[in-house]
């Protein structure tokens, strides 16, 4: 038997805004899929609102406070010309625990570790915790490559910067106004 919250997706979590990726008639698509499932299967499946939330909230929580990567020498970050001050990255242990389970990558690269308002980094969507791995298609190791590769940035076409966020991989295009 399937037991979908009120307010609740078929995993059981809760809808993070009204007309969000859970909607009502997804939800009903959904819990007659997984119905259906259960009766092919003879599978006997039962989610309680309380639990799910329970388990879910408490690994989200676990999750959001741990940091990923840290600078590899503290206080040794340097400001580059596109509005951001980025460091050595280096991985830390949440990161290694968390890289199978959630499927998460692990790179070499430079550790944003603030933002400029106003600044191209800014405008292009980079945060603090982003990790800079690869600048114009080179793969960057450390903060002196990654400034390097940056500051050939121009004003004519876009460079693109992949980055991880959250230990999964976004790219960026920059350029110079």
């Amino acid at each position: 038997m399937f037991r979908a919250c009120p307010d609740a997706g078929p995993t059981g979590r809760r809808a993070r805004r009204p007309g969000g990726p859970a909607t009502l008639e997804r939800q009903r698509i959904l819990v007659r899929m997984l119905r259906r499932a259960a009766t092919i299967g003879g599978l006997g499946l039962a989610v309680t609102c309380a639990a799910a939330t329970a388990q879910t909230g408490d690994a989200a929580a676990a999750r959001a406070g741990d940091a990923l990567y840290v600078c590899a020498d503290p206080g040794d970050d340097r400001t580059v010309d596109v509005g951001a001050a980025i460091c050595d990255a280096a991985p830390t242990d949440a990161l290694t625990r968390r890289l199978e389970p959630d499927n998460l990558q692990l790179r070499q690269g430079a550790l944003v570790t603030g933002v400029s308002a106003g600044g191209i980094a800014q405008a292009a969507g980079l945060r603090a915790g982003d990790v800079i791995y690869r600048v114009g298609g080179v793969d960057v190791e450390d903060e002196i490559e990654t400034t390097a590769r940056l500051s050939l940035i121009g004003d004519r076409a876009d460079t693109v910067v992949n980055f991880l966020r959250g230990g999964r991989p976004y790219l960026v295009k920059l350029r110079r106004p």
